[in-house]
């Protein structure tokens, strides 16, 4: 179990170097094992240098927790200190599991890493997330996600340069960069260190698993994560999206007709207009109403 006794929800448990006993035969029973929000410190080979991986920010995203617990139950040793923070556990354990991307009347924990920080439970644990990183100073970060629906992997960063770029390429090829400021983690590159997001793929597809694994492994295995002449792919950049909001008090749907008086439907495979080009007249939806 966890050292360091019982912790608030708003802060992390520690658990140093679990075994593979410890953690259970399954990702779904290591969720079940994790006291609450946990830091796992792994010791490394370089016990003065560390990274850290931040996954399960959203509870219905398993694929980065898989990736962690593949690594554990293989003993992998790593280079350097590996430092794994799993916010979210409350949320991912409600029934059936991997559901909720956080618990109802609860903020989205990854829109709370701008200071100042508030006063729910999930500022709270954003802050001390915070606080963790500035101690240990690690190299690097790495936050890992599933993508909404089915969509295709790809990384977002917030900072482009050749240490963002080294990072996006252990795990995808597409890498997006975003001047949007919403409160997420990866904004911290600008002031702590590099940090990206990598967007695993769909949390139902088997691939998105293999995908969070196998960069995971290269990620705490590699002597130098930040030499872009370390790059395994070429990138594929995509530079700042924009944001479309729906005013207050106005619905969205999914369907293959207009299925709102007032709003707008979205066709059921809208993802699959993700990083393609969007003619004119293509179809993408309805909207009902002003």
């Amino acid at each position: 179990m966890a050292a360091g006794g019982a912790a608030e929800d708003c802060s992390f448990h520690y658990w140093k170097n679990p075994s593979p006993e410890e953690i259970g035969q399954s990702t779904l029973e290591f969720l079940k094992r994790l006291p609450g929000p946990t830091h796992i410190h792994v010791e490394g080979q370089d016990p003065t240098r560390c990274r850290a991986v931040t996954t399960l920010l959203h509870g219905n995203e398993p694929s980065g927790l898989h990736a962690v617990f593949t690594l554990l139950r293989l003993q992998i040793r790593p280079v350097v200190d590996i430092h794994y923070f799993i916010p979210s556990v409350d949320a991912a354990r409600q029934a059936p599991c991997f559901v909720y991307r956080m618990l109802p009347h609860q903020k989205d924990l990854n829109r709370c890493f701008g200071k100042p920080f508030g006063d729910s439970k999930q500022d709270k644990l954003a802050a001390d997330l915070i606080a963790k990183l500035e101690r240990y100073r690690p190299e690097c970060v790495i936050d890992i996600h599933n993508t909404s629906g089915s969509g295709p992997s790809f990384g977002v960063t917030t900072f482009m340069d050749a240490r963002h770029d080294a990072l996006v390429s252990l795990f995808t090829h597409r890498m997006i960069v975003t001047d949007l400021k919403l409160g997420a983690l990866m904004e911290i590159s600008e002031t702590l260190m590099p940090t990206v997001t990598i967007e695993c793929g769909g949390a139902q597809d088997p691939e998105s698993d293999k995908m969070a694994s196998d960069g995971l492994l290269k990620y705490v295995t590699y002597p130098d994560v930040l030499n872009q002449e370390n790059l395994d792919i070429s990138l594929e950049f995509f530079h700042n999206p924009l944001r479309l909001e729906l005013r207050e008090n106005r619905d969205i749907a999914f369907g293959d007709h207009s299925l709102l008086e007032i709003g707008i439907t979205l066709l059921p495979d809208i993802e699959n207009h993700n990083f393609g080009y969007v003619e004119p007249d293509t179809l993408l939806g309805f909207v009902a109403g002003r």
